[in-house]
């Protein structure tokens, strides 16, 4: 009887999402910030639902990662995220950020069809420049054709938003997204190797506790299209970073804070960190270093040094630490990173500041940064 109440209020949850949504497009802000509050209580509502109840695949260290087949969904396991992020150059002479973000999450551990599917999917795209941001989220049920992973060959979509390739590999591909305000083609290929996080693919993300996922990216990809924003078309070119992560502890624990870095360094390495704050504020570093020879090394928590330098107050009053310091002293790497628009605070299901980066000091390069549970 508790399960079938849950499942009755997740479907009136999802509707009044999707009505929401879809009414937020052409509403003032407090409806899209009343939207944002929805999503966030949907998640909780998922979280308490599951964590008494369901049981999920255990992320152990002996999996072996198979790219063509690991871009696919990953059911038995509570979240997954196929993530990217592009740094471009537009033909307007202007320096153009492109993030999208695929959350996938189990609504419980069953693998029903149609509506009695368990998995939740939840997309975001955002568009910036060093002044102006266009952004949009969209929620939808996997099982009824709205939103999921196909493969032979790889598709990724939720709603006529799509990642579509023609193979099993997510690259070369093609990534569309179309909104009122704005729209992004991409075509990217690949001019490097995979690389697989952590042990081998098992990365953990605190020392002590038992918690980890399975993680591999596609640091190395060249990308180019156009991009319409406010009626105006622009093309655009530069580099991309994909990023896959599956496992039970990606978005269910409120309380983890993490600072995320990647960046394409001058020297045409690529380096991956992730700093982890648990809430006793013990930090876990986890990372890598890359080149497109097909060479990492798996950089220790105590090689790297991680520490902000300058803090900034946003329009909407938080103050955040968006200027840092990266030293891994052993590579002779000391970096100072930049924030091409501060104004990044992104107030998706799971809100977190994300925006393209430069970075300056042993090494120039461009990136990406992004600070979560803020």
């Amino acid at each position: 009887m508790k399960t079938k109440r849950y499942q009755w209020m997740f479907k009136v949850a999802v509707m009044t999402l999707a009505f929401l949504l879809l009414f937020g497009l052409l509403a003032p802000n407090f409806v899209k910030e009343l939207v944002a509050k929805e999503i966030d209580h949907l998640h909780i509502q998922v979280e308490s639902k599951e964590g008494n109840q369901a049981v999920y695949d255990p992320v152990l260290p002996d999996y072996t990662i198979k790219y063509g087949k690991d871009f696919a969904e990953h059911g038995g396991f509570h979240n997954e995220v196929w993530h990217y992020r592009a740094n471009l150059k537009g033909d307007d002479g202007l320096d153009y950020g492109v993030q999208w973000t695929v959350y996938r999450v189990a609504n419980g551990d069953h693998q029903g069809v149609g509506w009695e599917n368990a998995q939740i999917y939840t997309a975001q795209v955002v568009v910036s420049t060093s002044k102006h941001s266009w952004s949009q989220q969209r929620i939808a049920r996997g099982g009824i054709g709205q939103a999921g992973v196909m493969m032979y060959p790889f598709r990724l979509w939720i709603d006529d938003w799509s990642w579509v390739s023609n193979n099993n590999f997510a690259i070369a591909s093609q990534l569309n997204v179309k909104t009122d305000d704005f729209q992004v083609t991409l075509q990217n290929a690949a001019y490097g190797p995979f690389v697989l996080n952590g042990d081998k693919g098992y990365e953990k993300t605190h020392d002590l506790m038992s918690t980890a996922s399975y993680s591999f990216s596609a640091p190395f990809i060249k990308a180019k299209g156009s991009l319409i924003l406010n009626g105006k078309a622009v093309k655009v070119s530069g580099i991309a970073w994909l990023d896959k992560e599956w496992g039970n502890h990606l978005v269910a624990n409120r309380s983890l804070r993490w600072d995320t870095f990647n960046l394409h360094l001058s020297d045409g390495r690529v380096l991956s960190l992730t700093q982890y704050h648990n809430p006793q504020n013990i930090r876990y570093i986890s990372g890598s270093l890359s080149s497109k020879n097909g060479s990492t090394i798996k950089i220790k928590d105590s090689e790297v040094r991680i520490y902000p330098i300058e803090k900034q107050q946003l329009l909407n009053g938080r103050l955040l630490p968006l200027r840092w310091v990266i030293e891994l002293p052993n590579y002779q790497i000391s970096l100072i990173t930049q924030s091409l628009n501060k104004e990044l605070w992104l107030p998706f299901w799971i809100p977190s500041w994300e925006g393209p980066i430069e970075v300056t000091g042993s090494h120039k390069g461009v990136g990406f940064m992004q600070l979560t549970g803020y």
